[in-house]
């Protein structure tokens, strides 16, 4: 199970046959309870209700994207026809 924090931003995927995965909502979490673990989100809409943890999932950081920087001389042909 996921561990959410106040703070975290969420988002909520509606899964079927037809789509593979589509963003529903999201949000940021604003509280979390002990006992159940559900969490009060302020979602895209302006929104806040209270949702079992499991319905959404925590949006990680995006990685940077590694580049490789190729540096060459092309072979360039002088004689003309």
């Amino acid at each position: 199970m996921i561990a959410f924090k106040p703070g975290d931003l969420v988002a909520c995927f509606i899964t079927n046959t037809q789509v593979y995965e589509e963003l529903l909502m999201w949000g940021i979490v604003l509280r979390v309870t002990r006992e159940l673990k559900d969490v009060l989100v302020l979602d895209n809409m302006g929104n806040t209700h209270w949702y079992p943890s499991h319905r959404w999932q925590k949006l990680s950081k995006q990685k940077s994207k590694k580049t490789l920087d190729i540096t060459g001389i092309l072979a360039y042909n002088s004689s003309t026809s």
